[in-house]
C-alpha cells in the first residue's frame, strides 16, 4: 500500500508533499492537520458505522443540498403518558447537526459524540417532573416559550409557592418515575452545604449512571430552588460522564477519564513537529501547499453577511476589534457575492 494512503479513511487525502511521522510505537502516520477532507454521504456513514454506544440512540446520516446531516434517534416510551397505556416504544428524533464536507474526520466523530450528549440531556430534562397544585410539570424541559418568559420575567423572579420547604420540594419531584430520598445534610464553610440524596427507581438496572452511587450536591443556599437547580445539573453531568465512558470509536473510549492526559499531551506534541525539521529543504513546497489548503478551508467557513441592520451592526463591532484576519473575512464576502 502507498505510504501516502496508508491509514487514511474514505474522504481523506494527504496534502501534496506532506511529511510522514513515526510514532513512539513505531507506526507511521500523516497528522490530520496535513490532510485534505472531502467527505460524502458514504464516507460519513463509514465513520459513524465505527461508533459504538447504545441501540437506544441510533445515529442517522442524511444529505440535503450541499450539507451532510447527523441526527440522533431516541428509542423509548412517551414521557408524558403512562407506559401501561402505550402499545410499545417508539422512536423520536433530535435536532439536525450539519457536517461540512471539509470537516476533519475526528470532528465528525466528536459531532456525533456531542449530539448524543445533547439528545440525552433533552430526554433527562423531560423525565424530571415536579408536581405542583395537583399538576405534573417538567420545569427543565427545552420547550418553554422563551420569548414569552422574557416578556414576563417579573413572574419568574420569585417562588410560585413560598410555603414550599426544602424537603417538601424533594417530595414533589420524580425522575422517570423514580423518587429521591434525603440521606444527609452537612453545613460547610463559606455558607455552603453538602446534601446527599439517593435515587430509587422501579428498574435501577436500566439507569446505572443515575442509581449506582448516592447523589452529592454542593449548595450555596438551603432553598428549594438551589436544590432543584443543582439536582438537574448533577443528573445531566452523570449522563455526560456515562457517554464519556461508553462512547467508542473503533473500540477506543477517547473521552474516558481512563485515557491518560499526559499521554495525550505527548502525542499532540509529537504530531505538531515543525515541517522544516521533518522535511529539510523540501519543506518549502509543502508549507506553500499547506498554507493554501488552510486558507481555502478557512474561507469556506466564513458566514455570509447581508445588508440587514443586524449584519451592519455585527460588521461594525468586528471592525472596532481590529481583528488581524478581518481582511480575509471581507475578501471572502466579496468572492461569495
Amino acid at each position: 500500500m502507498d505510504i501516502m494512503s496508508e491509514g487514511l479513511n474514505q474522504g481523506e487525502r494527504a496534502i501534496d508533499n506532506a511529511p510522514t511521522l513515526t510514532l513512539r510505537n513505531g507506526r507511521s502516520c500523516i497528522p490530520q492537520h496535513y490532510l485534505h477532507y472531502s467527505h460524502s454521504l458514504a464516507s460519513v456513514e463509514n465513520i459513524i458505522a465505527d461508533i459504538e454506544f447504545s441501540d437506544r440512540y441510533p445515529i442517522f446520516v442524511s444529505e440535503k443540498a450541499d450539507s451532510l446531516i447527523l441526527q440522533i434517534g431516541i428509542v423509548g416510551y412517551d414521557n408524558y403518558r403512562s407506559i401501561s397505556k402505550q402499545t410499545g416504544p417508539k422512536i423520536v428524533f433530535g435536532r439536525k447537526w450539519r457536517v461540512e464536507r471539509n470537516l476533519p474526520t475526528s470532528e465528525i466523530i466528536q459531532t456525533a459524540f456531542l449530539a448524543i450528549k445533547k439528545a440525552r440531556e433533552h430526554e433527562i430534562r423531560e423525565l424530571f417532573t415536579l408536581k405542583l397544585d395537583g399538576k405534573t410539570t417538567t420545569p427543565f424541559n427545552n420547550h418553554h416559550d422563551l420569548p414569552l418568559m422574557a416578556r414576563n420575567a417579573e413572574i419568574l423572579e420569585k417562588p410560585a409557592r413560598s410555603d414550599l420547604s426544602f424537603k417538601g420540594s424533594l417530595d414533589l419531584v420524580k425522575f422517570d418515575n423514580g423518587h429521591f430520598s434525603l440521606l444527609d445534610t452537612q453545613n460547610l464553610r463559606n455558607g455552603l452545604a453538602a446534601v446527599t440524596l439517593e435515587l430509587n427507581m422501579p428498574h435501577p438496572k436500566m439507569h446505572p449512571e443515575f442509581t449506582s452511587d448516592p447523589i452529592v450536591l454542593l449548595l450555596k443556599s438551603m432553598t428549594p430552588n438551589a436544590l432543584l437547580q443543582a439536582l438537574i445539573a448533577e443528573l445531566i453531568a452523570r449522563s455526560d460522564n456515562y457517554v464519556d465512558e461508553t462512547f467508542l470509536y473503533r473500540g477506543f473510549a477517547r473521552f474516558s477519564p481512563g485515557v491518560d492526559v499526559t499521554a495525550i499531551a505527548q502525542l499532540s506534541a509529537d504530531l505538531r513537529q515543525n515541517p522544516e525539521t521533518l522535511l529539510g529543504q523540501e519543506s518549502c513546497n509543502f508549507v506553500k501547499d499547506f498554507e493554501a489548503e488552510r486558507y481555502d478551508t478557512d474561507i469556506t467557513r466564513v458566514p455570509q453577511l447581508t445588508d440587514s441592520l443586524y449584519s451592519q451592526k455585527l460588521h461594525a463591532r468586528l471592525s472596532e476589534m481590529k481583528l488581524s484576519n478581518f481582511d480575509m473575512l471581507l475578501n471572502a464576502q466579496q468572492q461569495k457575492s
